[in-house]
C-alpha cells in the first residue's frame, strides 16, 4: 500500500492487495534460491505468477451490498463464490485478455477461483507440487498470513491512528518458498512481527470493528432488508447478469420509506442505559423496535495455528511469546425510540461468565 494512500473502500483494497501480492510475489522470487536458480528469468511462470495476481485483485469482487454487513442479513451469502461466476462472466465476455490462462480447459481461470478461496481442493487440474506454495499468498487457509490481511491491516491502522501497530511488512519481504515448494516460509527473527499481525487483528476487533454503533446499526439494516424483501428477489440480485446494480444506493432507496432506515443515519442519537433502566424504558415503547445482538471475539491462539508455520533458517519457537488476547463475549441490547429519533442501548458483558465455560468445557 502506497503511503499516501488512506482511502478504504472495497476498490481501494482490491487494488492495494493486488499491489502487496506483487511485493510478497517478487520478494519469494529474490529470497528462494531455486526459483533464482532454476526458473526462467529467476522468476515464478507466468501462468502461476498471474493466476495469483488476478486473484488479489478480484478476490473481493463477489462482496454484496454493503459489504460484509450483508453476510448479516443474508448468512448463506458467499462472496468467494460470487466472485467465481463474475470471473467466468469477465473471462466470457472479454475473449481477448489472457489467452495463457485460458488454455488446457481454462486452467488458469480456474485456478485463480481456487486461490480466492485458497482452497487446493477447489481445483480440479492437476498442480505441481513444486508450486503448491501459490495457495499461500491470497488467502492463506494453511497458516492464516497472507495479503489480504496485510493490506486491510494496514489500510485500516492508518485510518484509526494505530499505524505503529500495522509495522509487520517484513513477514512478506523477508519471505522465501521451501526447498519442496509446498509452502512459504519466514524468517525466524521476524515470528515478533507475525504474533503482531494476529494481535493487531484481534484489537481492530475489540476497538473498532465491533462498535456498539456498527453492531445495532448492521441489525437494524437486517430487520429492514428480511421485511422488505423475499428471499427470492435477493437470490435474482445475486445473478452475474444483474449484480451491477446490486449497490448501496440502490438497497437504500428501496427501503427508504421503512420506518426504520432513519435509524441507520449518523445523526441518530445513541444513549447507554444501565440495566436497571434499560427494561422500563422497553416498556414505555411498546411498539419500538427492539432487539439484540451477541458477538464474540476470539483469541489470537485459537485462531493463529502458529505451529504450521514453517521458519527459516531454523523452526523457532512461538512457545517464547506470550498470547496477551483474551476471548471476548457482549450482548447488546437495544430499542429504536421514535419519537426521539434516539437509539437506548445497555451492554452486558459476559466475557468472564463465557471464559469461566470455556475451561469447564475444555
Amino acid at each position: 500500500m502506497d503511503d499516501r494512500i488512506i482511502e478504504c473502500s472495497r476498490y481501494e483494497h482490491s487494488i492495494g492487495t493486488y499491489y502487496l501480492a506483487l511485493k510478497a510475489i517478487e520478494a519469494s522470487e529474490r529470497n528462494t534460491e531455486w526459483i533464482k536458480s532454476n526458473q526462467v528469468g529467476g522468476k515464478i511462470p507466468a501462468l502461476y505468477r498471474d493466476a495469483v495476481l488476478l486473484a488479489a485483485l478480484l478476490h473481493d469482487i463477489g462482496h454484496a451490498a454493503f459489504s460484509h454487513s450483508w453476510e448479516d442479513v443474508d448468512p448463506n451469502y458467499d462472496h468467494e463464490m460470487t466472485s467465481w461466476k463474475l470471473i467466468d462472466k469477465i473471462f466470457t465476455e472479454n475473449c481477448e485478455i489472457f489467452s495463457h490462462l485460458r488454455d488446457n480447459s481454462n486452467y488458469g481461470i480456474d485456478l485463480i477461483k481456487a486461490l480466492i478461496t485458497g482452497h487446493r481442493k477447489h481445483f480440479s487440474h492437476f498442480l505441481p507440487d513444486q508450486y503448491r506454495f501459490i495457495f499461500e499468498f491470497v488467502s492463506n487457509k494453511y497458516c492464516q498470513i497472507d495479503v489480504d490481511k496485510w493490506d486491510y491491516l494496514k489500510r485500516d491502522g492508518r485510518v484509526f491512528g494505530e499505524e505503529s501497530l500495522t509495522d509487520f511488512e517484513d513477514v512478506f519481504l523477508n519471505a522465501r518458498v521451501t526447498e519442496d515448494g509446498n509452502h512459504i516460509e519466514y524468517l525466524c527473527s521476524d515470528r515478533y512481527k507475525i504474533i503482531q499481525l494476529f494481535t493487531t487483528r484481534w484489537r481492530f476487533y475489540r476497538d473498532y470493528y465491533c462498535q456498539t454503533h456498527n453492531i445495532i446499526s448492521n441489525a437494524i439494516f437486517k430487520k429492514i432488508i428480511r421485511r422488505n424483501f423475499t428471499l427470492s428477489e435477493l437470490e435474482k440480485c445475486y445473478q452475474a447478469d444483474t449484480f451491477l446494480n446490486f449497490i448501496d444506493e440502490k438497497i437504500l432507496s428501496a427501503v427508504k420509506n421503512d420506518s426504520l432506515t432513519r435509524f441507520l443515519n449518523k445523526s441518530v442519537a445513541y444513549k447507554e442505559i444501565p440495566s436497571k433502566k434499560f427494561k422500563a424504558i422497553c416498556e414505555c415503547l411498546p411498539n419500538s423496535y427492539a432487539d439484540s445482538e451477541t458477538f464474540h471475539i476470539q483469541p489470537v491462539s485459537k485462531y493463529f495455528p502458529k505451529n504450521k508455520v514453517c521458519l527459516y533458517p531454523d523452526r523457532g519457537n512461538f512457545d517464547t511469546i506470550s498470547d496477551e488476547t483474551i476471548f471476548i463475549k457482549k450482548t447488546i441490547n437495544f430499542v429504536c425510540s421514535e419519537s426521539d429519533n434516539v437509539i437506548y442501548f445497555n451492554i452486558k458483558d459476559e466475557t468472564k461468565y463465557f471464559q469461566q465455560d470455556l475451561c469447564l468445557d475444555a
